[in-house]
């Protein structure tokens, strides 16, 4: 550590040489030092001769941003390009799954990055000349900000923190472990059977957990038999989070599995031990490894709420307690009742009935989608139409198109956005042998807003220090857009007024659903934290408990079952730590923006707002929609549908 006398006078030193900067010397100098290690970076005397000799202004400020603008758009797009290669075989539906694989899979090409611009002296010169400003600071300060002030923000944060390369790597090995356990949980549904051993769902399709299973028994709504199946769906989540699913069943048709009696092959099995937890685990331990190099975040929420997503977590936590303690939220449940014609039963937090597409029969849609898109290459080839049909125009779709390859997920589906401008961006969406079904079409439509926003918000941006939204709710907003507009794209809607009510109900009613795991998500983050030797085992119990008592909370005066555990069934929690709390953000992001675009173009408006970049979500929601984020615009479209349902109008 440098002493604070010898940091004062290397000030003083530079501030002779530049007497007109000042404020930015002290600022710059004291950023450098607290990450300077005079063991592996050179000693006091090195310090100092650095700053003297690398401290800029002027033009020469400017050419230096210039300069690392150019080098680190280069440096991060071909290490994700790199990435995309060693993941290939992991993330896109290439055959069997070797160890080979798997371990290219692990490895992080950029773990050392950090580390080796510290050591090169490249990422001092960063901290030195741009002020690596807080949260509080770009929360009351940024509006003023020029967009040449943001980059230099943004570049200076960059290297805010040291975090040792080997720390980096360790939890990159942890995510890539844990996303090939999940890629490859398979439910084989026709193999399910009844206390009969009857099949329940005789030929039924290969499922990933959670997404397949989820969207599967939501699909179920528009099948007037579909109950029975939906409450065997249900016991496999249940036996899922409770690590009660037999072992040998996961990812295997060899074997008949009663979910409800908990039988294979009509005798007891031995079931899968704590896999799930550990994964969990082994990612929470990776993160602790960090927390000493973060002492003003020192945890991984910290981090994931006041560095990424620059929104406080009590702020969230509110939002989405806001949401589920609502009137509209027990209205909503009576309406959804009273048109199942049934008590409620804890699976219809997934309740799909208010979709466009809840009165068509799943297998019309699959065979509609199957026939126009057979495979990758021909939804690749379609996305210009999409778009075009979107209301982007003939050029804004071929330009996008051009940079978004089409490629079959070996798991539920994702998008992997560009970080160079002569990289495109990666749509990965399941693709059976039959074609691309419906529930891979509406994935697609989901990956595409990803897509669409990151071509946006890199090829289109001024600065690529800017490039990106404010976070990941942000892009799972403009996925939810595109999402909710696949019966559209399909020519199977016609927007009314009636229609839009529905659509306000239905995500009112999901965002209700994924705050609850959301929260769920969250909770079981502070109890790691209190419980930081906590063996898998423990951790399970941990998450029974906790989804029971949020639950209990926000979704038993509702449905009048106690002790649920479904919120737990969500495969982020495993493989993508504190992801969750996005998907809600996402939703009510989304809200505001489609409110607004009910009055402007998506194609003009969604352009616009995607080139403001990475600054802080609340200025950036100020600039796209002229509010702050907030639930409100949903509950109040929630409230009059629900008062439009209550006067017959639907």
């Amino acid at each position: 550590m440098l002493k604070e006398e010898f940091i004062d006078r290397t000030c003083e030193k530079l501030i002779k040489k530049h007497p007109s900067e000042a404020a930015r010397i002290a600022v710059g100098v004291r950023q450098a030092a607290g990450l300077w290690n005079t063991r592996k970076d050179g000693g006091a005397a090195v310090f100092q001769r650095f700053c003297c000799n690398h401290f800029f202004s002027g033009p020469e400020l400017e050419n230096l941003l210039g300069v690392f603008e150019n080098k680190l758009e280069q440096t991060s797009g071909h290490a994700s390009a790199l990435m995309l290669k060693l993941r290939r075989e992991v993330d896109e539906d290439t055959g069997p799954l070797g160890q080979a694989e798997k371990l290219f899979a692990a490895y992080s090409p950029s773990a050392h990055f950090a580390e080796d611009m510290f050591q090169v002296k490249l990422a001092f010169m960063a901290l030195l000349n741009f002020p690596a400003r807080t949260l509080e600071d770009c929360l009351a300060e940024g509006p003023g900000w020029s967009r040449r002030e943001w980059a230099g923000t943004r570049l200076a944060q960059r290297f805010s923190h040291r975090v040792p390369a080997e720390v980096k790597q360790g939890c990159e090995s942890a995510y890539a472990e844990a996303g090939n356990y999940i890629s490859s949980y398979n439910i084989f549904l026709g193999r399910l059977t009844g206390p009969s051993g009857e099949e329940i769902f005789p030929g039924g399709p290969k499922l990933i957990s959670h997404w397949g299973l989820r969207d599967f028994l939501k699909g179920l709504y528009s099948d007037a038999n579909g109950l029975p199946g939906q409450r065997a769906i249900q016991a496999v989540m249940e036996r899922i989070i409770a690590q009660e699913i037999p072992r040998k069943f996961i990812n295997s048709e060899k074997h008949r599995w009663d979910p409800v009696e908990n039988t294979l092959d009509g005798a007891k099995a031995e079931r899968e031990p704590d896999t799930r937890y550990d994964k969990f685990i082994q990612i929470f331990r990776a993160h602790l490894k960090e927390d000493k190099y973060y002492p003003s975040e020192p945890t991984h929420m910290d981090r994931k709420f006041k560095l990424e997503r620059e929104i406080p977590e009590a702020e969230v936590e509110k939002m989405f307690t806001d949401l589920l303690e609502s009137v509209e939220g027990a209205e909503a449940a009576e309406l959804i009742a009273s048109r199942l014609g049934r008590p409620l039963e804890p699976f219809d937090i997934w309740y799909d009935g208010f979709k466009p597409r809840s009165g068509v029969a799943r297998g019309d849609l699959d065979s509609a989608v199957s026939a126009k898109y057979p495979d990758a290459a021909s939804f690749q080839k379609g996305i210009p139409e999409i778009l075009e049909k979107l209301g982007f125009g003939k050029e804004t779709a071929r330009f996008v198109a051009e940079r978004v390859q089409v490629d079959p997920a070996r798991g539920a589906g994702h998008a992997w956005g560009p970080a160079m401008r002569t990289e495109k961006a990666r749509l990965r969406t399941r693709i059976p042998e039959t074609g691309l079904d419906y529930h891979g079409f509406n994935i697609a439509m989901h990956e595409l807003g990803h897509c669409a926003e990151q071509v946006f918000s890199l090829y289109k941006i001024d600065h690529t220090l800017l490039a990106g939204v404010p976070n990941t709710a942000f892009t799972e907003g403009f996925a939810f857009v595109f999402q909710d507009r696949d019966m559209e794209i399909l020519g199977r809607s016609a927007p009314d007024e009636a229609a839009e009510h529905a659509k306000s109900l239905d995500t009112f009613w999901a965002t209700r659903e994924i705050a609850g795991v959301a929260l769920v998500d969250m909770n079981v983050w502070r109890w790691l934290y209190k419980n930081k030797d906590a063996e898998p085992a423990d951790l399970r119990q941990a998450v029974v408990e906790i989804s029971k008592s949020v639950w209990d909370r926000h979704f038993a005066p509702l449905f009048g079952t106690r002790g649920c555990t479904l919120l737990g069934i969500y495969s982020h929690m495993i493989n993508y730590a504190l992801y969750l709390p996005d998907y809600p953000l996402g939703h009510i992001i989304a809200f505001q923006i489609e409110e607004y675009f009910k009055k402007h173009s998506l194609a003009a408006e969604m352009e616009r707002m995607c080139v403001q970049g990475a600054i802080t979500p609340k200025e950036w929601m100020r600039r796209a929609v002229g509010a702050d984020i907030s639930p409100e615009p949903m509950l109040r479209a929630a409230a009059k549908a629900l008062k439009a349902f209550k006067k017959g109008k639907q």
